[in-house]
């Protein structure tokens, strides 16, 4: 089913009703964004949605429609906005697509013809756009011995919903690089791997309306936690001198912030050193490091209303003394 919201705000309301293309890679661990703990906190209305435009992801948006025309013309391809939002209504899965690939343009592109072919062959597709950062496709997008790239597991599963929900045959990710290099990436639609993907989504909504959540993922999810329990009742108090769990990480934490404290203090003293080794240089060049030590001017930093927050401080018992011998 195909639905076309007329708004932002609309096609806000249609994403938090299913598990979108984007959000679907929490539910097997391969999300660098959302956990499934958490899509599941959002998706029965326990937080708010935490989907908020950043300026990395802005600039992506702003830079689409120019990085899919290139695309389209140096692949000799006709493409054009995909403004619809897919379902697959039982199974509670959505997807949202930035182009569609609609014709081939007469001539020979440039890139050669190997999407016209791809067109010709399958009818429409899709076409993905992301403009990535030269480290993070360096690190994170990896190449074959035959020249093919792989994208990272959740861009992957994404262009996998979008097939399945839209079912269409194809895809591309139009990949550009460092607003200079251009990729293509072609998929053809996993009939299984949209079946997995359904399943998933489906399992995910039964246990949220069974009350079921997804296990927390730690250290992902300690900020998510701390929101969650961020009220804390006055005068309430938890006799927990029995438990012994609650002992334990109360040890951990100690020990942690012993090691912090250590750590915070060998920083300081490098940094002395350090400054007295560079002297007034800005930066300095070290093999295998580039120090940077320029001046940040002064400022004046406006009053402001900080929120309310819970203080979680812990504090390591002293053992009692032991007592003093009597003397005869």
């Amino acid at each position: 089913m195909l639905y076309h919201p007329k708004s932002r705000e609309e096609w806000l309301k249609l994403r938090h009703s299913y598990v979108s293309s984007t959000e679907v890679a929490a539910l097997f661990g391969a999300s660098r964004w959302i956990t499934a703990y958490e899509l599941a906190l959002t998706k029965s209305d326990k937080i708010p949605s935490q989907f908020e435009a950043s300026e990395r992801s802005e600039w992506g948006q702003y830079l689409q429609l120019p990085v899919a025309k290139k695309f389209a013309d140096d692949y000799g391809i006709s493409v054009r906005a995909l403004n619809a939002y897919a379902v697959i209504e039982e199974a509670g899965m959505g997807a949202s697509f930035d182009y569609e690939i609609v014709g081939v343009k007469e001539g020979t592109p440039p890139k050669g013809p190997v999407l016209q072919d791809m067109y010709k062959a399958n009818g429409p597709g899709i076409l993905e756009v992301k403009t990535v950062d030269y480290l993070i496709f360096r690190d994170q997008w990896h190449e074959d011995d035959d020249g093919n790239f792989e994208a990272p597991a959740g861009i992957e599963i994404q262009v996998q919903q979008e097939l399945h929900c839209i079912g269409r045959s194809w895809g591309v990710l139009g990949v550009l690089v460092a607003g200079n290099q251009g990729h293509i990436l072609i998929r053809d639609r996993d009939e299984e791997v949209g079946k997995a993907l359904e399943g998933k989504c489906r399992a995910f909504w039964r246990d949220l309306k069974a009350g079921k959540l997804p296990p927390v993922t730690l250290p992902e999810d300690a900020g998510i936690m701390r929101k969650i329990y961020a009220y804390a009742e006055p005068g309430k108090l938890l006799d927990a001198q029995a438990d012994m769990e609650i002992r334990d990480l109360c040890a951990k934490y100690a020990d942690a912030a012993q090691l912090a404290k250590g750590a915070e203090e060998i920083k300081k003293t490098v940094q002395a050193q350090l400054l007295e080794r560079i002297g007034t240089s800005e930066k300095v060049l070290v093999d295998g490091f580039t120090i940077s030590a320029g001046m940040v001017a002064p400022a004046w930093i406006e009053r402001y209303e900080r929120a309310g927050y819970r203080n979680l401080r812990i504090y390591t018992k002293k053992a009692p003394a032991e007592p003093k011998a009597k003397v005869a």
